[in-house]
């Protein structure tokens, strides 16, 4: 079987980024000599200006739609996240540690169903405070979005650096109170690009 097609199964079948520790086990190789694989691999999918690409994120190898084609087709994949979650998704990201009656207060009623999906997801995490819950997002989120795992004000500014790459105003988007119509979803478009 060949190993370069076996590395694209695998990213592919995984649908989040793969360690490099798990592509070892698989192919019983080094990690140079995945690395260089995926290079190649990288190398195919920017050669045939394919829709997808494999990029590397912190030690780990994903496949994705590249990013002017996931929001274009977000609605098309069942697993994905739909625009009014990602908005309440984005808030939760922006403002953590948040406090879920003040996500209410932004989002309105129905941030308790995105706040269950998100939950279920494992995108975000919750906790007791007082007589409201605190929500944060979790590592899962970042592997999701391709953000580098770390304190939350690391995690912030990674959202606002790709949001201006992205050339659009999340500050902006934000203080108008996040409307469900023509709202920049700012976290559908965070997914890295290849340098």
């Amino acid at each position: 079987m060949d190993e370069k097609c076996l590395l694209e199964a695998a990213l592919f079948s995984a649908g989040k980024p793969v360690g490099e520790a798990q592509l070892k086990t698989l192919l019983n190789r080094s990690n140079t000599y995945i690395n260089s694989l995926a290079e190649k691999l990288m190398e195919e999918y920017r050669e045939r200006n394919s829709p997808l690409e494999v990029v590397r994120l912190e030690g780990k190898y994903a496949l994705q739609l590249k990013p002017e084609y996931a929001e274009r087709v977000v609605g098309f994949s069942p697993g994905e996240l739909r625009a009014p979650a990602l908005r309440t998704l984005s808030v939760i990201a922006y403002y953590q540690p948040l406090q879920q009656s003040d996500l209410v207060d932004i989002r309105g009623q129905a941030a308790y169903e995105h706040v269950a999906m998100l939950l279920e997801k494992g995108l975000i995490a919750k906790k007791r405070v007082g007589r409201s819950y605190e929500l944060t997002t979790t590592d899962a989120f970042c592997d999701y979005f391709g953000l580098t795992k770390g304190d939350v004000q690391s995690i912030k500014n990674q959202i606002m650096k790709k949001a201006k790459l992205k050339k659009e105003s999340l500050t902006k988007w934000i203080d108008s109170k996040v409307p469900d119509n023509n709202a920049f979803d700012a976290v559908s478009k965070l997914m890295p690009t290849v340098k």
